[in-house]
């Protein structure tokens, strides 16, 4: 498992810090940014322990008001 500051290593091998990490509903949620190119980031949630990058826009969007809520509250 990985914690909020590691540095991961994803398939497009691209380095990324995790920013947020929470669980809802069950589902472990991650947003990364490319520690590189910071206009890269993803959302995705921990599927199989690998990161699925989200893409059903009611889940991003849902996905996006809690990170958004995390990062401004800490």
């Amino acid at each position: 498992m990985f914690e909020k500051g590691n540095i991961l290593t994803l398939a497009d091998n691209n380095e990324y810090s995790v920013v947020d990490q929470f669980n809802d509903n069950g589902n472990i949620y991650v947003y990364l940014v490319d520690i590189n190119n910071n206009a890269n980031i993803i959302y995705g949630k921990l599927e199989n322990d690998e990161i699925v990058e989200l893409d059903d826009p009611d889940e991003l969007e849902r996905i996006i008001k809690i990170v958004n809520s995390n990062l401004h509250n800490n």
